[in-house]
């Protein structure tokens, strides 16, 4: 089967959790024989280059003269339009070149649009990881006529799909809600992640000891981070020497969590670093003693499934997807979204209680090895491809 991926994330790019779904996609369905082909953002330069076996496209956004214009009034929509434009002629090209039996795309961008508002082969598969125009949502941004156009753009996208695969059934779930619309025939289908030999580089040589709270993943509002910073004095009541750090890109909530910091006088315990290499954050985990992911709403997020796959105990809010991952109790715990109080409880209990942390670290870790595998993932990736293109 020839397939291409649309992902303006792909490494060394990696942003978030649709970047790493490629990549482990890309890899797992080449392993087993498959053409696989990845139209992505450029890094230092255009072209079509093979890269561990995938044939990677790196395009850049060209401006177009007929939105010149609008650039300044609506930045968004015109940056979107402007890429998928670069995409679009790629994807044309490489449809002929390599005769494409599928295309998958997630939802956020519309990559391919221009290609699909003229085409409809190959068939085109989205995959809801999660609306952009539900991020803006949750993030509180103000509603502004460009948002409201981008939300409209994603909207066709995912209505244009051939096949939709969604990363959890709560996802399914919300699309329908804010869309006001019964999405049926939606395939499930979780993000895969590779289970290799789990070692640590040394990148983080951690504090002498002292218990690590550890959150990767953006700073912005939708993730929690401002409930985890509230549970820090809480839990240094009872465990003075627990230490925390929070690793990944400012989404406008770093300059609150300062301020907490300051007012909680905890500096000393407290570590907020940028966004690193995902093969550097493996050392992390690796000696981290409790891994928390405190969103408001998930969906299926790489920073649960790689804290679990390196046999770490995960606290995680019961919202999305990381619900339906975690036994609670059994291979990690799910505290009430929002909940300062419970998170914080949760945390001490793991941090004196090394025995349970360390139980539900090697359940969990089982848990991933054996359904969450990305050649697992990938088998049921082409089933629902093949049963798809057969109809």
């Amino acid at each position: 089967m020839n397939i291409c991926f649309l992902s303006r994330e792909y490494p060394p790019k990696i942003i978030g959790g649709v970047g790493i779904y490629t990549y482990e996609m890309a890899q797992a369905l080449t392993k087993v024989g498959h053409r696989v082909c990845v139209i992505t953002e450029v890094i230092d330069k255009e072209g079509e280059f093979e890269e561990e076996g995938v044939f990677v496209s790196r395009v850049k956004s060209a401006p177009v003269k007929f939105f010149s214009f609008l650039k300044d009034k609506l930045p968004m929509t015109v940056e979107r339009l402007e890429y998928s434009w670069s995409v679009s002629k790629k994807l044309k090209q490489l449809t002929k070149k390599y005769k494409l039996d599928i295309v998958e795309s997630c939802e956020a961008r519309a990559e391919g649009l221009w290609y699909y508002l003229l085409h409809r082969n190959p068939p085109l598969v989205v995959k809801l990881h999660t609306p952009e125009s539900i991020i803006f949502r949750w993030n509180h941004d103000p509603y502004t006529l460009d948002r409201s156009i981008v939300k409209k753009i994603e909207e066709h996208w995912i209505f244009r799909a051939d096949k939709l695969i969604a990363i959890s059934s709560t996802m399914t779930e919300l699309i329908s809600r804010f869309y006001k619309f019964k999405f049926n025939n939606v395939s499930i289908l979780p993000n895969p992640i590779n289970i290799g030999p789990i070692i640590s580089d040394g990148s983080f040589c951690g504090f002498n000891g002292d218990p690590v709270v550890l959150y990767t993943g953006r700073l912005e509002f939708r993730k929690g981070v401002h409930i985890l910073i509230r549970c820090v004095p809480k839990v240094l009541q009872e465990i003075p020497t627990a230490r925390f750090i929070f690793v990944g890109s400012d989404c406008g909530i770093k300059q609150y969590l300062l301020e907490k910091i300051k007012e909680f006088k905890c500096a000393e315990n407290v570590i907020i670093m940028d966004h690193i290499a995902r093969d550097k954050l493996i050392d992390y985990y690796v000696k981290s003693s409790v891994c928390v992911v405190p969103s408001l709403w998930e969906n299926f997020p790489y920073s649960g499934l790689e804290a679990m796959a390196c046999g770490k105990p995960l606290i995680a809010s019961n919202a999305g997807g990381l619900s339906e991952i975690i036994e609670n109790g059994i291979d990690g715990l799910l505290v009430t979204t929002g909940s300062v109080d419970e998170l914080t409880r949760a945390i001490i209990d793991l941090l004196k209680d090394s025995l349970l942390a360390q139980r539900l670290g090697n359940m969990a870790k089982e848990k991933i090895v054996s359904k969450y595998n990305n050649s697992k993932i990938a088998a049921l990736t082409l089933r629902i491809y093949s049963s798809f293109l057969c109809q």
